[in-house]
């Protein structure tokens, strides 16, 4: 192999023999306008401003083609702030290719890789070579424009090889897997730039956050009327027969015994649930959760049901793992306590939302930094109804919350929507969208599976997946939904919705699928990496990965293994951590 010090020069010297100048202006060293770019002395990657360099996880190496004929060249960079802006200004074209994931910040382990700007056209160079960095500024030919990144300097677990190739007339940065392919097109290899993640996954689960005195107050009072007491795990507890007599209503000859979290009936106004939540999350890799978040108009208006979520505010762990929230704006209530948001309490909401959430160091930030915001639901703002959103209220919000984010963050916002919502996201003011909880109507759980990334495609741009877990919402009933009368199969299946076929085994599927759909994706990189499970703890509703006393970390675990998440090993119960929040 000859090495990347040497053969540069003679690569240098092939691009000159060859006529190889041009006119062409190239990108300036430092984009003064946009923050972009830096100093020949820098050891710190460049980045498109603060909101970018608060991701540290690694991020996907962005490709361009600087321009056309003998012009041309190609761009790299991990800012999505600098891609935008070759594009927009400088008319370079980004490309749909995967090079991997690298880091912003040194690591252990890690070396930086140099980005360097050749002068006579516009062209650039990547290098881990500092000797190789300093001799080509010497030349007179190449400008330093810093650090790009971080690899890591040997092969650890889940990363692979990526190299820097030439043809004589260009670089090309290639991972390990198209290698072979550059060599077979006249591409000779100049050598490593280091070791990187070839995908890297940032999986979330959706936290029903309820389960306490201050929850669900329907589900509590009727708990009292049917089962005898006041319990927010009405219906689940009574299905198990865990700690309570059991009862299953009309599905006696089936298994129920998994609905028991491992950790126990618990309260979530607790922070020590969350600690133990928080545990059992990173330990399986788990890189966020997503809060459900409502509001109640009452008075004033404020946040509803966030005992929960301020649990986890207060856990003395709870810097191991992303956060967001995902406002459910529903147009009903629970009981008496309207979950909608009138327009006039719009820009309370947002002040709530970014100062609460969105201002909280580990608040889910896109690849690009910025915060995101999930909406599940936006048909309860303004004058929206069960069938459909108020449009200009909604694009009230969206504002709202962009501009509250711009006065007391200085960033702005990434904002998507439930797919299941049925908007116009340009006249919305959102970017995107998430997916959720599903539930198929053929009520088979393998069909749901196979039709999963057919989903996917018709929800085209930026999108973050989803996999659930389960759906059985039977431990409703009698609390949450009547039991009908006559119960027959059929007005059974027309009151309830359920899996009868889901399996531990066809949710491995699942999961194997959502990894294929990301590997061989071409969507915007923002937050393709980025996978929502349904659901951490929907017991009511039959979605849970939270480790359960039946399978203990089985859906945690294939997590884990389908997107090769990091973690030290999912633990059913764990300790409490120790110190202070």
């Amino acid at each position: 192999m000859r090495l990347a010090g040497s053969l540069s020069f003679a690569v240098v010297a092939v691009l000159a023999g060859a006529g190889m100048t041009s006119s062409a202006v190239a990108l300036p060293h430092r984009y003064a306008a946009d923050g972009f770019g830096d100093s020949a002395t820098s050891e710190v990657a460049p980045v498109g401003g603060s909101a970018e360099a608060k991701v540290t996880d690694p991020v996907p190496l962005l490709e361009l083609r600087t321009g056309g004929g003998a012009d041309a060249g190609w761009l790299w960079t991990l800012s999505a702030r600098e891609a935008a802006s070759a594009v927009t200004q400088h008319g370079m074209v980004q490309q749909d290719t995967r090079l991997g994931y690298l880091r912003r910040q040194k690591f252990t382990g890690s070396h930086p890789i140099y980005r360097l700007r050749l002068i006579s056209r516009s062209a650039y160079l990547l290098t881990a070579s500092p000797t190789e960095r300093s001799a080509l500024v010497a030349s007179g030919d190449f400008v330093d424009e810093g650090v790009l990144g971080y690899a890591a300097s040997t092969r650890q677990p889940g990363t692979s090889a990526l190299w820097r190739m030439s043809n004589g007339t260009e670089w090309r940065v290639v991972p390990e897997s198209r290698r072979e392919e550059f060599t077979g097109r006249g591409y000779a290899t100049d050598g490593p730039l280091g070791y990187v993640r070839p995908t890297y996954h940032r999986v979330g689960a959706i936290y029903f956050a309820t389960w306490d005195a201050h929850g669900n107050q329907g589900i509590i009072d009727n708990s009292e009327l049917v089962y005898g007491r006041r319990d927010w795990w009405g219906g689940v507890k009574d299905f198990a027969g865990h700690d309570t007599p059991q009862r299953t209503w009309h599905w006696s000859d089936e298994d129920w015994s998994d609905l028991k979290p491992s950790i126990g009936y618990y309260d979530d106004s607790d922070p020590e649930t969350l600690e133990r939540h928080v545990a059992q999350a990173k330990g399986a890799g788990l890189d966020h959760f997503s809060f459900y978040w409502y509001w109640n108009p009452a008075g004033a208006g404020d946040e509803n049901y966030v005992t929960g979520l301020r649990a986890f505010l207060q856990a003395r762990n709870r810097s191991d793992i992303d956060f967001a929230v995902m406002p459910c704006l529903h147009p009903w209530g629970d009981g008496s306590t309207s979950l909608q948001l009138p327009a006039a309490q719009i820009d309370r909401a947002a002040h709530v939302l970014v100062d609460e959430y969105l201002a909280q160091p580990n608040y889910l930030r896109a690849n690009d930094g910025r915060p995101i915001l999930e909406i599940c639901d936006t048909r309860g703002i303004g004058s929206g109804s069960a069938e459909g959103s108020d449009l200009p209220a909604v694009r009230q919000f969206t504002d709202a919350v962009r501009a509250r984010a711009k006065a007391k963050l200085g960033e702005d916002v990434l904002i998507l929507r439930n797919s299941d919502l049925g908007l116009d996201d340009t006249a919305a003011g959102i970017d995107g969208q998430q997916c959720q909880g599903q539930f198929d109507s053929s009520r088979s759980y393998p069909r749901y599976v196979d039709n999963q990334r057919a989903f996917f495609a018709s929800r085209p741009g930026i999108l973050v997946r989803c996999a659930t877990s389960h759906f059985d919402e039977r431990p409703r009933i009698a609390i949450q939904i009547p039991d009908p009368q006559p119960a027959t199969d059929e007005s059974l299946e027309a009151a309830f919705r359920w899996y009868p076929d889901q399996s531990l085994a066809e949710f491995r599927r699942l999961l194997g699928f959502v990894q294929q759909d990301i590997a061989e994706s071409t969507r915007p990189q923002l937050v393709d990496n980025m996978v929502l499970l349904y659901a951490w703890n929907e017991w009511h509703e039959g979605g849970y990965v939270e480790p359960n006393v039946k399978d203990g970390c089985g859906y945690l675990n294939a997590a884990r293994a389908a997107f090769q998440l990091r973690g030290s090993g999912c633990v059913t119960n764990p300790p409490l951590p120790t110190g202070t929040p």
